[in-house]
Formats: structure tokens, sequence, C-alpha cells
């Protein structure tokens, strides 16, 4: 009874998507996961996605609400930091227990184990003392935060992701972030709005290096607009406890050194996978410079009946992605479907006020591969529904194939930009040119027709135009 057609070491998105596939082709399964790692659900249910947007929704309200651009609206609020906090996790039980635990009851073909599963060669898994034995192997055990090796960090009391959503129980009234990615940009804001003094300090010389420049600058102009001190292009010599605070020395980025101090620190610096205690090497997987699995195009390791999904690949860690590779595996073992995906088809965004979004490549990697681009990039003020509630921060860039005219990325900062991308998706993925786009006629007046006014500018000056000419 301890034998599998696949065994599945995880809990997360990628696991779930892979069982419930395997499920659907009536294939025995045995789900392991170590709750001591993150419970069912994974980064996304548990520390990530839903807790993260909760918070900033939360803290969005209260804080725009009193500084909204309306004169006839006079608005008074308070926000409740840990109560948030509280609630957050409230809401994430239940979460947690519709989208996974009573799933799994519903699964036929599903076993469910908990534990931390290690291998004992490339077809055993033990937990504890016993042995399961699986066909093939699907690695889905995730990741969480690097911590940098730097002087002193191991010290402090830093938070992570993590520590915030399943320990943090006082309002801290300051904190620095050490970070500039999406992760560290969204807590900056739900510190910020909820009245905590945020202090960032990114590596980099801009915040988002993995987005369109012009999109990353312009956010950051926001946040600092807004309150939150930015510190890009640092260096940290060291960090330290000081009479119940902490203090970060660091080089600026003219190499002036600077010390600061706070009450917590966050260590917002990008993911390291689980893959250092589960005896990779008994099962004759081979790992990446940075500890991720390697696998080819269809998500095999190197040991051909073990696969891996979701961040303990490296390869874009998003709850979406982790679920299509989890999806694609099960299917790529049981069916031989040889599915891959194209990367540059999914979308991305960070969820701060306003929103970045993006879908395929930037104006910066298509004029680095073949040196030239015809890009376009308009305000979010020619936006008439932008316009009329007020919500007119915000840049959209558009790529396309100087050639072809097909849109090749579309780059956004804005209100509603999470929203917005998909439209571009669609365009995107299906290979559509700006006159396909102009050719959609589009609801008016709506947020989403950013997509059509930037496909007009192309060829046409914007503000010559009435706003209703397709």
């Amino acid at each position: 009874m301890n034998k599998y057609d696949l065994i599945i070491i995880g809990g997360g998105a990628a696991a779930f998507a892979a069982a419930n596939t395997a499920n659907s082709l009536k294939k025995r399964t045995l789900m392991i996961n170590d709750k001591k790692i993150l419970p069912l659900g994974g980064t996304c249910v548990n520390v990530g996605c839903i807790p993260s947007k909760i918070m900033l929704h939360q803290g969005a309200m209260a804080y725009y609400s009193t500084r909204n651009a309306f004169k006839a609206l006079k608005i008074s609020a308070e926000a409740d930091f840990i109560e948030a906090l509280r609630e957050t996790r409230e809401m994430v039980m239940g979460f947690q227990e519709s989208n996974y635990s009573k799933v799994i009851a519903k699964q036929e073909f599903i076993d469910f184990k908990e534990g931390h599963g290690k291998f004992k060669d490339n077809h055993t898994v033990i937990v504890g003392n016993e042995e399961f034995v699986g066909e093939n192997i699907v690695i889905a055990t995730g990741a969480s935060t690097f911590i940098p090796p730097i002087k002193g960090i191991q010290d402090i009391d830093y938070l992570t992701n993590d520590k915030i959503f399943f320990e943090l129980d006082k309002k801290p009234e300051s904190i620095i972030i050490i970070g500039g990615g999406a992760e560290a940009m969204e807590f900056s804001q739900i510190f910020h709005h909820f009245g905590i003094k945020v202090t960032v300090l990114q590596r980099s010389d801009r915040i988002l290096t993995k987005y369109d420049a012009d999109i990353a600058k312009e956010l950051q102009k926001h946040l600092i607009d807004e309150g939150i001190t930015i510190h890009t292009g640092t260096s940290i010599k060291e960090v330290k406890n000081n009479n119940g605070q902490v203090t970060v020395i660091f080089n600026n980025k003219e190499s002036k050194e600077i010390s600061i101090n706070a009450e917590k620190v966050l260590v917002a610096t990008g993911l390291k996978p689980h893959t250092d205690n589960i005896d990779l090497e008994n099962a004759g997987v081979e790992l990446d410079q940075k500890g991720n699995v390697k696998v080819n195009e269809y998500l095999q390791s190197t040991q051909p009946n073990i696969y891996a999904a979701g961040d303990v690949t490296g390869l874009m860690p998003l709850e979406t992605v982790a679920a299509k590779q989890g999806s694609i595996v099960a299917r790529n073992i049981f069916q031989n479907a040889k599915v891959t995906i194209n990367y540059f088809e999914i979308p991305h965004a960070v969820f701060t006020s306003p929103q970045v979004a993006a879908v395929g490549i930037t104006e910066e990697e298509y004029m680095k591969k073949y040196n030239t681009c015809l890009c376009k990039m308009i305000s979010w003020s020619h936006v008439e529904k932008a316009a009329a509630i007020k919500e007119t921060k915000g840049l959209i860039r558009m790529v396309i194939d100087p050639e072809t005219k097909v849109v090749l990325g579309v780059h956004i900062v804005g209100h509603m930009a999470a929203d917005i991308i998909t439209t571009a998706t669609y365009a995107v993925k299906n290979k559509m040119t700006i006159d396909d786009i102009r050719d959609v006629v589009h609801v008016f007046p709506t947020m989403s027709e950013v997509i059509k006014k930037v496909a007009q500018s192309f060829t046409a000056n914007l503000d010559d135009m009435a706003c209703c000419v397709e």
C-alpha cells in the first residue's frame, strides 16, 4: 500500500496542481507536506499573495480615504495594525481550509502525509520511520526568504514575510526594509499606510529591477512622494542591536557611510529554495549554483523519473507559474505531453498603489537583443476614466515588432494595472498587432482603454483626438 504512481513532496500551489491533474488521470498519488516549513497551501495562501493583499487593501482603504482628491468628501479613518493582522490571519485560515484542506479530502486517488520527506533513492521517500515508493516523484518544496550574509544579521531579531504573518504581535513605530523587489515594495506601503515610518535600502540603482526601468522609477517617485524613504545603490556593511532598536550601517550611492536606526528590520532580498535538507544527492538530482533544482524545458530533473515545479525551480517564482508548472509536470509524466511554458507570455504584478504590472519583453531587453525597438509610452492622464476618478498617476509602455507591428510587451504603472494587464496578455499570447487592438471596441469609460490608447499612439497624437475616436 506504500507504492504510488506519483509522490509529491510539498503542499503549495505546484503540489496541489500536480495532484489535481494526477487525480483526474486516476493515478494513485501521495502528497507529503512539512507544516514546520509552511502549512498546506504553501507561500501564497499563508505568507504571500493572499495575506499581503488583504493587508494592502486594509491599509489603502484607511490611508487614501482620508486623502481623496474630491472636495465634497471629508472622511476620517483609524487603522489598527495589529487588529488588521489578526483579521488577516483569520481570513487566511478560511482560505486554507476551503482551497486546500477540503480539496484533498475530495480527491479519490490522493493520499496525504504530514511530515518531512527525504530521498532514500530515486524512487523512495522516507517520512520519519516510513518508506514510500513512487514510480515518479515531483519536488515542489517551495522557497523562503534568502538571508544575505550581512555582518550581524544573525544577531538581530529580523523580520521576514513568514514572521510578519505568523509571529508579529506589536506594531513597530519604524522599520527598515532591506530589498527593492515586489515584496519589499508591497510591505513598504503596508507599513507606511498603517502609520509606521519606513526606510527602504536597495542594493541596485533602482527598485523593481526585473521591471521596465521607467515604470519602476515612476513607482519609486510616487512612493517617495507619499513619505517612504528609499535609498538605492546601497551597500550594507553591518546591522546591530542598539538599546532596543536596530542600527543599520551602509554606504550610499556616493560611497558615504550612513547609520540609521529603526525598531524593526524586514529582510526581503529574494528567495532561497528548500532543497538543502531532503537528501537529493541520494536520488541523483542536481542543483544549480543557487540551490534550485536543475530542470529541462519539460521540468524534468537530472533524474528522468523526478520532476520539479514551483519556486524550487527558480523559474519565475509566482503562484500562477507554480500552478501551471504543477499541472504540466503531471501531464508530461503520465501523458508524455511534452508541454512547455513561454515565460514571456505570463503576466506579473506588484500590488502597490499605484500598481505595477507587466507581460512580455521590455524595451531594454529588446534593444539589447536587436539593437532597435519600436516602443511608445503614454501617461495615464490620456485615459478618461482615470481623469474622471482622479487617478491619473501612471504610465504605460507598449513594445512592438518594428516590422510586423505585433505586440511583444506591455508595462504599466497605474490604477488597476494588475487587472488591466490580462488584456495585454491576450494580445501578446495571440500575437495581436496594434491594428488588431484598435479594431476591438472597448467599453467607455474604463481603465482598460489604456491598452487601446497606447496602441493608437503609434500612429496618432492622442492630444489631437476626441476621447471616443476608435
